[in-house]
């Protein structure tokens, strides 16, 4: 008999082998199942319906009939006709024509699909939009319990029903703090939904509904602060969160005990991005509350008879104030620009706006509030808190020879740009910084409208149309229709910025068209002057500084009121690719008025701004706006809250070690302070003459010229090489007869060139010339056009030194790119040509020194020098960017400004002390500034501490105040020589006293438990190592702390030491010891 094979399993002790059940297939989603149909269900369902509408109609079915249980059970006659035989025949009380029809029964129900994922996000953000107004309060009572005070270990929930009768449910929640997570039971009510009680109880949720999972507020602060020096890192916190806590024992394990692999990634993301949000929203209602302060300081402060005119018992509570965060600025009152509010018709005015010729406050208006009732006399508040050194104090209308008031750089970034596949989200965030895209969209309308007209007959150019035309075919900024990216990949292609002179940022554009088009600069601009006083004089620096001057006046981009109160110049470290007769005019160091502000704030902006280029290339459009623009926040804080650093930077390193190496210089050459700028004046007429400047015609027909001679000198090379040859191998005398023809070929077509350039007529163009040696003139000629080609090759290859070293890439990352190998093999392929041209150009030179002698060329006539065939020593060569003259000088005496090198590097000495002494003043300009917004800022913060209605904003109230106070000390310079930010604290608190006395007292209400600032100051003072929290923003800007604080500590004994000095030397040491060296140095030589 065959054994079972339940006998042939073996043998295995304890429970035995354990078997599992197969695993059945999983099913798909319910919308993709076919619905079941049951047979003879619908023609019960008919019979059943029949049944009861003849109960309904019957005679008898009145008041006396029984009432019917809607919970009683259905007795069985009530399903006796219902029953289905197992014949095919209808069921009995059911006609044969009420059988269903087969395609009825066997039609499937339509699919139910899911919803589009963009109105699914839509109305997700729905939600948070309409729940985080209601989580403000709940925050601010957290802050206000947790300020001061450590992070709490326990979690405690702080749920209390508001109404007494609401049913309490508890939901189970996942709560993630910084050391372990933990489920806890929450409960809520009704009126006390989920989301208040987590956040009052300092716990964050991760969805706007029925939340599963809560951060800790603490851990979302952490982050943030960490998202402000290092960019967004979500997935990085995520994965070290999970990391830490499996460190510390708390693994995360699904419900089948699996590790996951990244469980906290999208909570994380949903709550830093929404938490945020409402911290936004809680600082945008505190700027509201301290606005109302400001108001009420401001008529304070005001004379008696302005404040009974201006007083209105209604303004506080009728009064529409609109957020400081937000973009929309008030408009300067103006003639030429009468903005209304029109938020209603945007749409349709940009729609509009393409077809129809309206002017550029139509299209603007739209986008802008009203106007404010009076006249503007000082800066936006906005303004004045970014950079109070610039835009604060009172006092406006600096000419522009004395540098003007405010002195920003325009400048764009094609690097942060954004990938189309990325995709968008819905709008969550109204940026600070970033001008709204209806608004430019809207002045690019109008710059088109204008360039269609024709220019402006009228128009005097500051510098000759061949310049400006050269250095705008020289920048690839000046060039519109050039693409830049790539529009098929790339929806957003960069960012452009408005920085103030202290590289802080003050707006931001987004650019999102391939190339560099104005209408961004012009946006910035004229949203600046909108901010600013009627009679505020504002100073740009681009790097297309002259064609933009250009533009603007030959096709009124701008107001005349806009254009009157603005000039331009060029960046310092872009100006050698412009032509030099430009940079006399528009290069800062050449022209008076901006001192050392060298117009590069934005590449340092970008600079800070790079880490964060792969993270929104890739990032939704709003969210790359979000983050932008909060990275642009923390970085302009930053770089506020050290002013003072930089006053002392800028003193130490610029102001006086550079007056110092300049005034070296100008003792030394013993030429008098008048007379070099007397020859300085000369040397600018004639340089900004336009007979100057050959005629393009002239111009080309040299360069065809020169073009033909150097074809005819190769044909020469060559020729010789193959006579060479022929000669040493002993050639046929045929051979060598042809090539004693091609000779004599070569030597008529090189007489045939010297009859063309003879037909070009030099000597019609340059009558000075005519007197002059032919061979002469076509030499210098010859020359000069060389130099020209020189200097088109050597700033191009500067350019591209730039390209590697710039802010986007950086100097510091290794040369492993595409773009950085490709950069280098053309530098090194042009190097060759570059330095034979330079060569050539000074064989000329040479030449044009024998024919002088040879020919005895008067001395008027000047000769040029040669230059360096090293391409890094012609960046700051002046010689470089001078053309050749081509004319003699006027006057029977030579110049010494263009014969004597002294002469010349004295000029240039005398120009960096002129602007030495401009950059002093500048700093005590803005010193006043500082201390003038200080004062005021503390008064007014300390006002809205004890404003009744501000009690629940106290917390953050009082550490903004900490912080205002604290700048005294970290703005100290060493201009501050009186103390003045020290005593903004005493004259804010008398300010803040007479305004209480004055009231009622029952609007405030005094804080007495609130630090002296002294007492605050002077622990901080005793302490060294309370440094430590500014030594990495020192680090950074390359200047450090201690060596600050040393330098500081040592002023006063150097200023002891120079005033016994100056009595020797005839200098005075005081409030602008430059301006007196300055006046004395003549009278030193003497």
């Amino acid at each position: 008999m065959t054994r079972s094979s339940r006998d042939l399993q073996p043998f295995l002790r304890g429970l035995g082998r354990h078997f599992v059940s197969p695993t059945k297939r999983a099913r798909g989603h319910i919308a993709n199942q076919m619905p079941v149909q049951f047979l003879g269900r619908d023609l019960q369902l008919q019979a059943l319906r029949r049944r009861l509408q003849g109960l309904i109609d019957s005679p008898g079915a009145g008041s006396s009939s029984p009432a019917l249980d809607p919970f009683a059970e259905p007795s069985s006659d009530a399903f006796q006709d219902t029953s289905c035989p197992p014949s095919s025949d209808p069921p009995s009380g059911v006609d044969a024509s009420d059988a269903p029809s087969t395609s009825a029964a066997t039609t499937p129900k339509k699919k139910r699909y899911r919803q589009p994922a963009p109105l699914t996000a839509q109305r997700l953000y729905g939600r948070w939009t309409g729940l985080l107004p209601l989580l403000a309060t709940p925050l601010l009572e957290y802050l206000q319990r947790s300020a001061g005070r450590p992070v709490a270990s326990t979690f405690t929930p702080m749920h209390m029903c508001l109404t007494g009768m609401c049913m309490v449910v508890h939901q189970d929640m996942n709560l993630l703090f910084w050391d372990h997570y933990d489920t806890i039971s929450v409960p809520f009510c009704e009126c006390n939904p989920l989301p208040n009680v987590l956040v009052a109880s300092g716990m964050f949720p991760t969805s706007p509904t029925l939340p599963r999972t809560a951060v800790s507020i603490d851990l979302l602060d952490l982050y943030l602060s960490l998202f402000e020096r290092s960019g967004d890192a979500v997935t990085a916190l995520a994965r070290a969160i999970r990391q830490f806590y499996t460190k510390r024992g708390w693994r995360i394990l699904d419900h089948k005990g699996e590790p996951l692999t990244d469980p906290f990634r999208k909570p994380l993301g949903h709550a830093v991005q929404w938490y945020d949000s409402l911290r936004v929203l809680v600082e945008r209602d505190i700027d509201r509350a301290i606005d109302k302060a400001r108001r009420i300081v401001t008529d304070h402060l005001k004379p008696p008879v302005h404040r009974a005119s201006s007083s209105d018992p209604t303004s506080d509570d009728t009064s529409i104030i609109s957020p400081v965060a937000t973009c929309a600025p008030p408009v300067a009152s103006s003639s030429e620009i009468p903005f209304t509010k029109k938020h209603r018709r945007r749409s349709r005015k940009v729609a509009n706006a393409a077809t129809l010729e309206v002017s550029l406050s139509e299209l603007i208006s739209p986008f802008v509030p009203e106007q404010p009732p009076e006249p503007r006399t000082t800066c936006d508040p906005v303004l004045q808190r970014r950079c109070p050194a610039c835009f604060g104090g009172e006092t406006f209308g600096q000419s522009f020879a004395d540098g003007a008031d405010i002195a920003v750089a325009v400048d764009g970034n094609f690097s942060h740009r954004h990938m189309r596949k990325a995709g968008d989200k819905p709008a969550f965030y109204d940026p600070e910084y970033f001008l709204p895209k209806v608004f430019v969209d809207a002045v690019g309308t109008w710059i088109g409208q204008q360039r269609q007209k024709p220019p402006k007959p009228d128009y005097v150019p500051k510098v000759p149309d061949a310049a400006v035309d050269s250095c705008q075919h020289g920048h690839e900024a000046a060039n519109e229709e050039k693409a830049k990216t790539d529009p098929e990949r790339f929806d957003d292609t960069g960012v452009m910025a408005l920085v103030c002179s202290h590289d802080i940022p003050i707006l931001m554009a987004n650019i999102d068209t391939p190339g560099e088009q104005q209408k961004y600069a012009i946006s910035l601009i004229l949203w600046l002057f909108l901010l600013l006083p009627d009679n505020a004089t504002v100073a740009g620096l681009y790097d297309i500084g002259c064609t933009t001057d250009r533009s603007i006046n030959l096709y009124d981009l701008l107001p005349a009121h806009i254009v009157s109160r603005l000039v331009w110049a060029v960046s310092v470290m872009h100006a050698y690719g412009h032509e030099w007769v430009c940079q006399l005019v528009y290069n800062p160091r050449l022209a008076p008025g901006l001192g050392l502000r060298d117009g590069e704030g934005v590449e340092r902006l970008w600079s800070c701004l790079r880490v964060l280029i792969p993270v929104t290339r890739t990032s939704a459009r709003s969210r790359r706006i979000w983050i932008l623009d909060r990275q642009v926040r923390a970085i302009g804080d930053e770089m506020r809250d050290h002013l003072g650093a930089w006053i002392t930077r800028k003193l130490k390193d610029g102001v006086w070690a550079q007056y110092t190496e300049a005034k070296k210089i100008v003792v030394d050459s013993q030429i008098s302070v008048a007379e070099l700028r007397h020859q300085w004046a000369m040397q600018q007429e004639a340089q900004l003459s336009i007979r100057a400047h050959a005629p393009s015609r002239l111009k080309k027909g040299v360069e065809a010229v020169l073009a033909l001679q150097a074809e005819i000198e190769h044909v020469d090379e060559a020729i010789a090489d193959v006579m060479k040859k022929f000669k040493e191998n002993l050639a046929m005398p045929d051979s060598v007869t042809i090539l004693q023809a091609l000779q004599f070929l070569s030597a008529d077509l090189s007489q045939r060139a010297e009859s063309l350039y003879g037909s070009l007529n030099v000597s019609d163009v340059f009558p000075e010339l005519k007197d002059v040696h032919a061979d002469f003139v076509r030499t210098l000629v010859l020359a000069r056009d060389i130099k020209l080609n020189v200097r088109k090759r050597v700033t191009a290859q500067l350019l591209e030194f730039d390209r590697i070293d710039q802010a986007a890439g950086g100097k510091d990352n290794p040369l492993g790119t595409k773009l950085h190998q490709y950069t280098r093999r053309s530098i090194a392929r042009r190097q060759p040509a570059i330095r034979s041209t330079i060569q050539k150009f000074n064989r000329y030179v040479q030449k044009l020194q024998d024919l002088a002698v040879t020919h005895s060329i008067a001395d008027t006539i000047p000769i040029p020098r040669p230059l360096s065939t090293d391409v890094n020593e012609l960046r700051n060569d002046p010689d470089f960017y001078e053309d050749v003259w081509v004319y003699p000088a006027s006057g029977n005496d030579k110049p010494r400004w263009l014969h004597e090198q002294g002469t010349r590097l004295a000029i240039r000495a005398l120009l960096k002390m002129e602007r030495c002494v401009e950059e002093e003043s500048r700093l005590h300009r803005e010193l006043d500034h500082m201390c003038w917004w200080l004062g005021r800022e503390i008064a007014i913060t300390q006002l809205a501490l004890q404003m009744v209605d501000n009690s629940l904003y106290r917390p953050i109230i009082q550490h903004r105040l900490d912080n205002l106070t604290l700048l005294q000390r970290m703005w100290a310079n060493p201009l501050d020589k009186t103390s003045r930010l020290l005593s903004q604290v005493t004259w804010a608190q008398s300010i803040v006293e007479d305004i209480l006395q004055t009231s009622d007292g029952l609007l405030y209400q005094p804080i007495q438990d609130a630090a002296p600032v002294v007492a605050t100051f002077t622990q901080l003072g005793d302490d060294e190592d309370d440094d430590d929290n500014v030594q990495d923003d020192f680090a950074n800007r390359g200047l450090d702390l201690l060596e600050v604080i040393d330098f500081l500590e040592v002023l006063e004994h150097e200023d002891e030491s120079a005033s016994e000095d100056s009595q020797s030397e005839g200098e005075e040491i005081g409030a602008f010891p430059l301006v007196l060296a300055l006046r004395c140095i003549d009278c030193d030589d003497r």
